[in-house]
């Protein structure tokens, strides 16, 4: 059946030329009494010759534009392939790269969620001794800028001009608490942390998800692709992610750094972070999974369901 969908257009040429080249036979210009007539058939094979025969030109030509088009598709096909390919290498190979104090790769982004939540501890602890009435939203916002530019010498300066838009006195505090080195070496300590904490990972993180964002929009822009090739693609990438790599990107989303997933819909309708287990997040003072996206949306809710 599968040969026949491939090549029916050629097999309806075939069996339409067939009977088309018979049906004269039963032409009455072709017959004088029970006898063929040379002189009628001639004359109607003359015709049905030019006429049939143009015909059959024009499909021949069809089907050799069919078969260029099907070629041009094939080699399009061939090179974006090449090109995906060669992007999820360098994706891996971006991970791989990942490393502070010995701790590298994937096991990098369990110590990146480690010191997100406890800044996140540390902004709630600061707004309320500003008085400053955040949302949820807005915390993660604050916590992954602190995260990413961290303070220091020039981190802070761009960490406070990245966060201008909220309480000058409240960032400064909170620059304040993050920047303090006795306060960084104890927290190293105390949290068993690999590396001293609030110093930024912009030089890491920054490559790192543009690339990531890159790979996804080369397959959502591929003319050639149905939405379920584009879907099998990205849900390819999506494999290379661990639980946590695909919460930090959550968490990127969230903020306005990475605010593209979602106004390109990337988030939902490739479900990027559909993998990130049931109660990761505590919805009361991280995320709510509902407030971001519909039932149904993540993998271990269709194995409850018994999908």
């Amino acid at each position: 059946m599968t040969w026949i969908r491939e090549h029916i257009s050629e097999i309806i040429v075939l069996i339409g030329g067939f009977v088309v080249m018979n049906l004269i036979f039963i032409a009455e210009v072709f017959r004088a009494s029970d006898t063929v007539d040379p002189e009628g058939a001639s004359q109607l094979g003359n015709f049905v010759g030019g006429y049939v025969g143009t015909l059959f030109a024009l499909a021949s030509f069809m089907l050799l534009l069919r078969n260029l088009k099907n070629q041009q598709k094939s080699s399009e096909i061939l090179m974006f392939e090449t090109k995906y390919f060669e992007l999820l290498r360098l994706h891996r190979d971006n991970v791989a790269e990942l490393e502070v104090e010995g701790i590298s790769g994937r096991k990098l982004f369990v110590v990146l969620i480690r010191e997100f939540r406890l800044i996140l501890e540390i902004v709630i602890e600061i707004a309320r001794e500003c008085s400053q009435n955040l949302n949820k939203k807005e915390l993660l916002h604050i916590t992954y800028y602190c995260l990413y530019y961290g303070t220091g010498p020039n981190s802070s300066r761009i960490l406070k001009l990245s966060l201008a838009e909220f309480d000058s006195k409240f960032i400064g505090r909170l620059e304040d608490e993050l920047n303090d080195q006795e306060k960084k070496k104890m927290v190293k300590c105390e949290k068993n942390f690999p590396y001293i904490p609030f110093e930024g990972h912009q030089s890491r993180l920054g490559h790192y998800y543009r690339h990531l964002y890159q790979a996804v929009k080369y397959v959502d822009q591929q003319e050639i692709l149905t939405f379920d090739k584009k879907y099998e693609f990205v849900k390819t990438i999506r494999a290379q992610l661990s639980n946590h790599e695909q919460a930090l990107l959550l968490l990127n989303s969230i903020s306005p750094m990475g605010n593209r997933w979602w106004s390109d819909d990337y988030m939902r309708k490739y479900e990027i972070v559909k993998n990130i287990p049931p109660e990761f997040f505590d919805c009361k003072k991280e995320i709510d999974m509902s407030d971001y996206f519909e039932p149904g949306y993540f993998e271990w809710e269709d194995v409850k369901s018994g999908t």
